[in-house]
Order: structure tokens, then C-alpha cells, then sequence
């Protein structure tokens, strides 16, 4: 199989064996590898490092869950009004500047929206606890105990709850700036 690709990258550049490989890996991200007799094709990608956007979830009740992130968590909301008066399929909340959550009414949900084990919201600590008293006072009780758990900036103080949906949604907040690097 080797061969025929090498022979194949030869004949279209009209190039040599050598600099056929070494442009077949640069333009396709593959270089072919031999081990023994068997090729071998290992991807040759620099790490991606991307930001959440949004998180799009099917709703039975929109407002319910509308309340719960925006009334509860203090989250604003987008579209609401647009929303109610049908004007757009969907209200959101904005999490922070490039991050939202979308809530589509089940109906208008398709085949592609499927179970979320859970998703994670960092607060500031003083948010954190504000935010855990809140949910607390209105009877949302967490799901289980307090932890240090690893995340995208280091090991966080968590928290679970269910959202009026029964989606598990992770507070947390990194004590420190040290421990909020990754």
C-alpha cells in the first residue's frame, strides 16, 4: 500500500521517492511509517485547543429551565421575549462572554439531540457559594458531596445539582490563580 501511495504522490508532483513522502505528510497530515514490512499511517496534527460555545439542550419545559438558570443562577437571558412571541425557535442564557446555553422546546428538538452526562459552569468563588445558597433556599439539593475534582484549569472545588430537566450541571470555582492553569 506504501508503494502505491508513494508511487502515486511520484507520479502526480513528478517528483522523487524521498521528496514525495516528505510532501505527502506535509499536505495530508499522514506520513507513512514502515515497521517491519507492515505500513503504518500516524497522524501528524498540533493540539487543538478550542472554547464551549454553546450547549444546546431539549426542553420540556423552557421556561422552567429558564428560570432555573436565569432566575436561580443569575445567568441573562437572550431571545426570551423574541422567544414568547414566537419570533425565534429558542431562548438561551449567556454564560460568559463566548459561552451560551440554548433551550429548545422538545417539539422543535430533533433526532440528534441525546443524553449529556453533565456539563460544567465555573464561577468566581464568592459566585460559587452565593449561587449554592440560592439553589438551597429554593430546594435544589446537590447531588452529591463537595470534591476536588480535576477540570480545564486544575483541580476545583465542585459541586452537582439537577436542573429542573434532571440534567446534572457542575458548579465550580479554582481557588487559586496557581491551580488555574492547565
Amino acid at each position: 500500500i506504501r508503494k502505491r501511495i508513494v508511487r502515486a504522490f511520484c507520479f502526480v508532483l513528478g517528483v522523487g521517492v524521498r521528496l514525495a513522502e516528505k510532501r505527502m505528510a506535509f499536505s495530508t497530515g499522514f506520513a507513512p511509517r514502515v515497521r517491519g514490512k507492515v505500513a503504518v499511517r500516524a497522524a501528524q496534527r498540533k493540539e487543538i485547543v478550542g472554547e464551549l460555545d454553546h450547549i444546546a439542550l431539549a426542553c420540556k419545559d423552557v421556561d422552567g429551565m429558564v428560570k432555573f438558570y436565569s432566575g436561580l443562577l443569575g445567568f441573562p437571558t437572550i431571545n426570551l421575549e423574541k422567544f414568547k412571541e414566537g419570533a425565534v425557535p429558542f431562548p438561551s442564557v449567556r454564560i460568559n462572554q463566548g459561552s451560551i446555553i440554548d433551550f429548545f422546546p422538545l417539539e422543535e428538538a430533533t433526532a440528534s439531540f441525546q443524553q449529556v452526562s453533565h456539563f460544567c459552569i465555573r464561577l468566581e468563588e464568592n459566585d460559587y457559594v452565593s449561587v449554592k445558597e440560592v439553589l438551597s433556599e429554593n430546594g435544589y439539593e446537590p447531588t452529591r458531596k463537595e470534591s476536588r475534582l480535576s477540570g480545564a484549569r486544575g483541580t476545583g472545588i465542585a459541586q452537582y445539582y439537577k436542573d429542573p430537566e434532571d440534567n446534572t450541571v457542575e458548579l465550580r470555582f479554582y481557588e487559586s490563580a496557581s491551580s488555574s492553569t492547565a
